[in-house]
């Protein structure tokens, strides 16, 4: 009677094993990383207007390069791709904003500073512009400029 209970036990176990309800313990494997991920940056509510137009570039600031003063009339989303820059808005505090920070401007906002922070690599920045048609995305203030030597030779403004 033994030997056709064992036999019996073997055929049950060996068809949970194949049915995949049981697992050897090699087959138990803790489960990897998902594929993809999802990170939040920013939601925001588009202001009032005909805010149809929609531009993305990537802009970079050599090292210790600095924009002049300008402001957007379009609402701007940025993200830093690379490196780390300064900003200052509206006569506020300096922020500093490091890789993977991004950070929304409104229409109108000034941009009293915009300045890679390192002296020895550059920062690359991801700027997606959502305004009006036909409205600038940047536009300078005042006749002055930094000196030559601090702004990229490629700069957008």
């Amino acid at each position: 009677m033994r030997p056709m209970r064992t036999a019996l036990v073997s055929v049950v176990v060996t068809g949970m094993l194949a049915g995949g309800v049981l697992q050897p313990a090699a087959a138990q494997q803790q489960p990897g990383p998902a594929p993809v991920t999802r990170t939040d940056l920013i939601k925001r509510a588009l202001p009032p207007g005909n805010f149809r137009e929609v531009q993305a570039v990537v802009v970079e600031l050599a090292a210790d390069a600095a924009a002049p003063r300008h402001r957007h009339d379009v609402a701007v989303l940025a993200y830093v791709l690379e490196g780390t820059v300064e900003n200052q808005f509206d006569g506020g505090p300096t922020v500093t904003h490091q890789e993977g920070n991004s950070w929304w401007e409104a229409p109108g906002t000034v941009h009293d500073v915009a300045h890679n922070a390192s002296k020895t690599a550059r920062a690359r920045l991801l700027i997606v512009y959502i305004g009006e048609e036909g409205k600038p995305a940047t536009v300078r203030i005042g006749q002055s400029s930094p000196p030559v030597d601090r702004v990229a030779a490629n700069s957008p403004w």
